[in-house]
Parts: C-alpha cells; structure tokens; sequence
C-alpha cells in the first residue's frame, strides 16, 4: 500500500496542546460548581413529572432518586415540597480528596487496569487482543479487550459485550471487568467451560468507558456530559449533552457496537443493587420484554445475591433518554440491561473481590446463553459472498448480521419461528416453523438471488421532542421494502439512517422515500458522509418523494437524515411524518471518467503512529472526511487530482497525485508531527482580559498588529469559532463574544497576515 507523508505546520502548537491539556486536567473542577450529590424523595406524580420535565440528573436508587445538583436546582425542588437530603455537599472536594491516584485505596487506577489489560494480551496473545477504541475527552486512551480463539480474526460465532465505568465515580464495574478478563484467560486450557465457551465465543469486555470519570471521581467526562444521556436512540438532551452521540467516548460505544453484532450486552453500574433492561425512554414493553425477563431472571439466579431485582428501567428506576441500554436494543436489536452492582458507588475496597464473585457465574451464564437460539449466514446465491442482511424473527426487534462475515445470531428460547431475511438487492425470502431447542442453537443458512430494490439497513439515532408515549416508536417499521408498516417520525422529530452502501451522484434520482399513508405529510432530506454529518439538505417532501444527491454537492453519501416539517400535534399517535421505507440506488462511478482513492488517516506522534479519525481531504471544489475509524474514500475525475489534507488547526498541504480511469489507488495519509523548516514562529502570549471570562472577552493586540483571523480551540484542538479580518478599537482592542462556550480551558490562536500566530489561554468560568 502506497504511504503518503504529510508534514503538517506548527509542531510547537501540539506541543503547547498537549501541556495544556495536561494543565487543564489538573486544575479544572470535575462536577459543575457547587454540585451536590443529593437523595431525592419522589412522594406523587406530580412530584415524578416535575423531577422528569426539568432535566434532573440522576438515576434511582432504592426507595429515593439519587440526583446531582447545584444550589440553584436544589432550591427549585425544595421549593416544589420535595424532600431531599443532602449526602454529599461538594463533589469537587470529593473527587480532589482522592488525590493523584483518583480512587480510594485498594481499587485500581485507570493506568493499572490498562497495564493489567496490556499484560493479558501480551502473556495470552493466541485468545486476548487490546483494541483501540479512540482518544476520549481529556487526551484518555479508550480500550477494550477482545477474548476469543482465533482472536484476530472475525468468526462465525456469537458476541457478547461487558462495559463498565461509564459514570466515572461508580467504581465497581471496571473492577468487576478486569477481574473477569483475567480469570478467562488464567483459566482458558484449564477450566472446561471457560475454554468452550472462549472457543465459540467472541468477548468483547469494555472495561473502562470514561476514564476522565475515573481518574477525577466523577460521573461526567472533561466536558461535563453524562455519558448515559449521550446516546442516539431517542435521544432527548439530557445530561448536558448538545447532541447524539456528542462525546468522543460515545462515539466510539457507536462504533463498537457498530462494527459487531452482540447478541447480549450487558454495562455495570453502581449506586444500588437491580437489572435495568429498555425501555428507559418510554413505560411500554419492548418487543424482546420476554427475553429480557428470561435473561435477567436467569442473572439473577445464577449470581451470588440474596435478591437482585429486575425490570424495565423507565418503571423500575427512573425515565431517562439517551441510554446505552436503549441504544442497543433500539438500534443494534442486542439484548442490552445495564446491572447495578451495589448499594454504595464507591465500596469499601474489602467488598471488590465479593462483588466481583457474585456476579462471575452469571457473567459466565450470559455467555453461554448468546450462542443459544438461531444462527446462520446470508450469502448470494451465485457467487456465495456474504451480504448484508436485516433479520425479522416473528414481531421482535430485528437484527443485522455481519456485512463482513455474513453471519447472524439471535437469542430466542424453545419455540417454533417465522424468519423473513430482507437483503439490499436481493430477494426476499420467509422460513416458516423454524424450530428452536432451549439451550440449542439452531442454523439456518441462507442463499439469495438478485432482485432490484435497495432500502435502508439500520436506524441509528432518533430524536421525538420531549418523546411521543401515545406512538408505538416503531422504529425498525422503516426499515426493508415497503410494507406498509410506519415508524413515525414525531412532530419535529428525525431518524439518522444507515444505508450500509454508498450512493453515488448520477443522472436521476438516488433515493426515494415511501409513505405509503392517507394523508401526507411534510418532511425533508439530508445527506452525510458519516452518522454525525455535516448533514447537507437533499431536498423537501410530501408523502411519497424521490431525491437527487447532486443538489448537496456530494459525490457520494452513506448516511441519510430525515426530519419532519413540525405540523400538527405532538402527543398523539402516529404523530410526524410517517416513514415506511427509504429506497436507494446505487451507481458505480463510470470507468472511463472516474478513479477512486482510498485508504486511512494517520498522525506520527514520533514514538508511535495512530489514526487521526475526522480528517479533512478536499480535491478540487469537494471535501470528504475520514469517519470514526478513520477511513477515507475519494471518487475523483482521472488525471492529475491536488489533495489538500487538513487536520484541526495545525495546518495543510498540497499533495498531487495522478489517476487512471478506473483506478482503485489505496493511500495512507501519514502526517508527520516532526519539526520542519516550513513552520512558522511565534509572537508573544496575547493578553485576554477579563480572564476567567463569561459572556465576552476582551483581546488586546499590540501595535499595528491586528490579526487577520482569530481562532477559538478546544484544548484538543478542535476549532470551534473562526473569526475573518476582525475590527478593533482605536485601542487595539477586539471583543469576542465567548458566551456560547461551556466552562471550561479554551485556545485563542491569532495570525497575522504573515502568518504568524499569538496564543492565550482562556478561562470560562461556570455559572
């Protein structure tokens, strides 16, 4: 594969990045100011609705809801006759009480549980494998481990995923995962059962979703997010989150659950002691709620605990959107409950190894009981390749299978089964009395034909304003051909679709969407490279519509987002533009003009080299930009192409590169943090006044020096504002408006028309 290095201007910046971030990870407060850890004594419905309605942070507990406030929240719900106790009155003391290591005494840092992670796979190679799994909030390296034999390889066996630790400050479960990783690979050769079921299993255990959380004894990651309120599927803004999917660390969640096919997914929490399976969103039952019970039961039972409870979370415990719970069973079709393992977040340290032993045997039971209920693989039937699928078992939670491998796994107890199997360009076929044997798995092994008609895959993230109780949220009613079953979209709602092809621009129509309703109803269309966009609009309709890809300036799209036009009634049935199916078509670029270019984005830290996910790559008058794994693909005119590969703010650089008609040229963009002669010097430290700032900031340049853009970073890099050829005063003084940013440690990086820059440190103090 051809490298293409790329030195990249300003290694003095990253160098600055990189203290600063370790500056601001020392000094910031982690809770927000004055956050108090509060129990919460919900006594009516209208005292539940008010809690609910408001955007109260917290889960429940017991007989209490455990919630964290500032002082101003805790005075709104006293003030509504709330009872609330205060447990503890400042969590940023908490959290600095615990000093460097980040946690009490005899748990494990976050730097150990990656030594012990890097050790099992370094002393069990053959069945342990570290994956990457990104760079999370605070410069944290991500990572999970991969426990299987054959374990660098895909297979045709069943996946289950254990995560912990993604509210930082509940400590038990990366305890309980490191714990667990190490006696499967201690035990594999020696233990009968733990040797089988690595040998037909894939394992994936994520044993530390929010490292920042960890190290600074917090909930939250850097930026103040609650994880668990981040997610795409009915998601609804809770938990300071702008958006679905907003964090790096839940970016990378999505990926890995993404990327696999996990038949049971289990998280750990901690803060009392209960099996919380989906919905948490909405009171109504899922289509799987029979499964879930058998499962969580079947937990239950096989653990050490007197008397674990379990049910659905939204009646259970609390109603939140934006769950990892949610997000796997909505989105994924997995059987996905998050287990609170103890009534303390933080336990003494003598009640880790316990905690852990008591829940070792359902752990074990769970991944036993992924490889039980059907199993097969998709493939064409002439040229026998694998193929994407959507899999309909009787009226539960579809599935997808593997697009790599092909196939698919679903947990169903003892039963007779319809299965329809639904593949873009495929025909569809339907197996009728399939019989499922408790503890068995029963294979069914599929060939399609060809057959015209593409429609979408998978929904990943949805959005219903406030949520729709009086609607079905029938969201897999979207996906596969037409059929006259609806997911309504909600009034002002939207659903992010995975087409799972790319769709290219092309003389016609690219893609139409089905209503298939009485009434028609209002909505429009965009298109994206990736699940986050930038969504560019394809156009707007009514009812049944086409729509052409050429009016976003895209060559190509995989993502489609589609959003209702906001009339009508929000709390009612069926409310929104209803959505029956999205069909597609795909056009190869032809041979004769185009070429294709793809490869991966890199950068070169000097001891090691990483991907460099969300890279810009511009070639002529188009961009494209490498996704979550950091991979690119280009569809580019042959001849001489000018790529101009951009990263952050750390600048650019022209590379040429020649196509033949038809060519498949596969690329790797290395850049190169190396010094090199090219970058440019720096002007002394700008003054920014008042500093800690709120609302605006006051930037004072010297003489004859007013810059000619003006930068605003996160301390990761990230441009969040640019500001072009910016006025001063008779003073030399530029005010920038800084209101939008959250507290926090930003950059100001100023250029001149040199090119040379000035950087200050900004401070955003909290509310």
């Amino acid at each position: 594969m051809a490298n293409l290095k790329i030195t990249l201007m300003r290694s003095s910046l990253l160098f600055i990045f990189l203290v600063l971030t370790t500056f601001v990870i020392k000094a910031q407060q982690p809770w927000r100011q004055g956050e108090m850890q509060v129990r919460v004594f919900i006594e009516n419905q209208a005292q539940a609705d008010f809690v609910m309605t408001n955007n109260i942070n917290g889960e429940t507990a017991g007989d209490f809801v455990r919630c964290y406030l500032i002082p101003d929240e805790l005075s709104e719900l006293q003030h509504q006759g709330i009872r609330c106790e205060v447990e503890v009155e400042d969590l940023n003391a908490k959290s600095a009480a615990m000093g460097e290591r980040g946690v009490p005494n005899g748990y494990y840092t976050v730097e150990q549980l990656h030594a012990i992670a890097d050790s099992l796979a370094v002393n069990f190679p053959d069945i342990c494998q570290v994956v990457s799994m990104g760079i999370g909030t605070g410069m944290n390296e991500l990572k999970a481990l991969k426990i299987s034999d054959n374990v660098h390889l895909d297979e045709n066996e069943a996946e289950v995923l254990f995560d912990g630790g993604i509210h930082g400050d509940e400590l038990g479960g990366p305890e309980n995962l490191i714990r667990f990783a190490r006696d499967l690979c201690y035990d594999y050769g020696y233990d009968a059962n733990i040797t089988e079921l690595i040998n037909n299993r894939e394992i994936w255990i994520y044993y530390c979703v929010n490292p920042y959380g960890r190290k600074y004894m917090t909930r939250y990651n850097s930026f103040g997010v609650d994880l668990n309120r981040d997610c795409g599927y009915m998601w609804n803004g809770e938990g300071n989150s702008s958006g679905p999917f907003s964090q790096p660390e839940t970016k990378a969640y999505r990926k890995l659950l993404m990327d696999n096919q996990f038949v049971i997914h289990c998280s750990y929490h901690s803060g009392t002691e209960y099996i919380s399976f989906p919905w948490s969103y909405r009171s109504a039952p899922t289509r799987d709620a029979q499964h879930h019970l058998q499962l969580a039961q079947l937990y239950a039972q096989t653990s050490g605990y007197t008397n674990l409870p379990y049910g659905q979370g939204y009646n259970g415990m609390y109603a939140i959107n934006g769950s990892t719970k949610d997000f796997g069973y909505g989105a994924m079709g997995s059987i996905s409950w998050s287990v609170e393992l103890s009534l303390s977040k933080q336990p003494p340290a003598a009640q880790i190894v316990p905690i852990y032993l008591k829940n070792k045997p359902s752990m074990l039971k769970m991944v036993e009981m992924a490889g039980y209920g059907i199993q097969g693989v998709v493939r064409d039937s002439i040229t026998s390749k694998p193929i994407p699928a959507l899999i309909f078992v009787d009226d539960f939670m579809c599935i997808n299978n593997d697009p790599v491998v092909g196939d698919f796994h679903k947990f169903l107890p003892a039963g007779n089964y319809t299965l329809r199997i639904v593949a873009a360009g495929h025909q569809t076929r339907i197996f009728e009395n399939v019989v499922v044997v408790d503890n068995q798995a029963t294979t069914l092994d599929v060939a399609l034909p060809e057959e015209a008609g593409r429609f979408a895959w998978r929904i990943i993230s949805t959005y219903i304003p406030g949520n729709n109780p009086q609607d079905e949220g029938n969201t897999m009613g979207a996906l596969g051909p037409p059929d006259e079953v609806r997911y309504s979209l909600g009034k002002n709602g939207y659903a992010i679709i995975d087409l799972c092809d790319t769709i290219t621009q092309g003389d016609g129509p690219e893609v139409e969407v089905f209503e298939n309703d009485n009434t028609p109803e209002g909505y429009m269309v965009m298109a994206g490279t990736t699940p986050d966009g930038p969504w560019i609009l394809m156009g707007h309709g009514t009812g049944n519509e086409v729509f052409e890809l050429e009016p976003t300036g895209l060559p190509q799209a995989r993502y489609l987002k589609i959003k209702d036009s906001g009339v009508g009634q929000s709390q009612v049935p069926d409310a929104g533009f209803d959505l029956d199916a999205i069909g597609y078509t795909i056009r190869p670029p032809a041979i004769d003009s185009t070429a294709t270019i793809e490869g991966y984005t890199y950068i070169d830290w000097v001891y090691l080299i990483e991907k460099a996910p969300g890279a810009e790559i511009r070639f002529g008058d188009q961009v494209v930009y490498s996704d979550d794994s950091a991979y690119y693909r280009i569809v580019a005119d042959t001849g001489w192409v000018n790529l101009e590969v951009h990263w952050n703010m750390f600048g650019y650089l022209y590379y040429p590169v020649y196509l033949l008609p038809g060519q498949q040229l596969n690329l790797d963009l290395i850049m190169d943090w190396m010094e090199s002669a090219t970058w440019r010097t720096w002007h002394t430290e700008l003054l920014l006044y008042p500093n800690p700032a709120n609302g605006s900031v006051i930037l004072k340049t010297g003489e004859n020096e007013i810059p000619v853009s003006i930068t605003i970073c996160n301390v990761q890099g990230a441009v969040l504002d640019r500001i072009m050829h910016p006025k001063a005063n008779a003073a030399g003084e530029i005010k920038l408006e800084v209101a939008h940013l959250r507290p926090g440690l930003y950059l100001v990086v100023s250029m001149d028309e040199t090119g040379q820059t000035s950087i200050g440190r900004l401070v955003i103090a909290g509310n």
